[in-house]
């Protein structure tokens, strides 16, 4: 069984960033991020590892966090402190990075809508990790009917699927002649015909004409 975390309280000035963070934020996020922080407080531990040898501890989740942190003022930060090697320090690093699953684009603008009760999207910008044109394209969703979007792909890749094919190459005088017979003689023989029983009678009355 693992073992309870405990979150422990530890100074800014002793944590240190680990040299192979891939994390990078723009400055917009970044913006968001920091008034979030003011807001609400650290609501989230920071993930750090002691490092044998180093004063510090290092960080593996929470970098931007611990920068804002800093810039607020703060004198300590709540963190979770593990013991790793080298190895399962950047595995860890990877997956608190990229293990965060994504939303549910329906659910997420329920959530919109929800909010939007309250606070104007203008505001929402403001407070979540979109713009207005993806707030009010979430918004848009729930103009349309459930199944819909399934039912559209679906109707969409049929049409690809039967969406008329054009095929081009380079013909003789006299294969022009023979292809022009096989079609003329398609018409007469078939009626209505399907693309691929028309298909088949001009390549099998090409092969005849050319084979005389």
């Amino acid at each position: 069984m693992t073992a309870a975390i405990t979150i422990t309280e530890i100074p800014v000035d002793q944590l240190e960033a680990n040299p192979w963070n891939p994390n990078k934020m723009s400055d917009e996020t970044f913006a968001k991020l920091k008034a979030y922080v003011e807001r609400e407080g650290l609501v989230e531990p920071l993930v750090v590892r002691a490092v044998k040898g180093r004063d510090k501890h290092q960080l593996l989740g929470g970098f931007h966090r611990w920068t804002i942190a800093k810039e607020l003022g703060y004198d300590t930060v709540p963190c979770v402190v593990l013991r790793l090697s080298d190895r399962r320090a950047k595995i860890l690093t990877i997956n608190l990075n990229e293990m965060k699953g994504q939303a549910a684009p329906h659910l997420m603008a329920d959530l919109v809508h929800d909010l939007s009760h309250d606070l104007s999207l203008d505001d929402l910008a403001t407070q979540l990790p979109y713009d207005l044109a993806d707030l009010r394209d979430l918004t848009d969703l729930l103009k349309i009917p459930d199944g819909l979007d399934l039912q559209l792909a679906e109707e969409a890749s049929e049409a690809e699927r039967d969406r008329m094919k054009v095929l081009s190459f380079p013909l003789s005088p006299d294969q022009m002649e023979t292809v022009q017979g096989a079609l003329d003689d398609a018409k007469e023989k078939i009626e209505s015909p399907s693309r691929s029983a028309a298909l088949t009678h001009v390549a099998r009355t090409y092969r005849e004409r050319g084979e005389r």
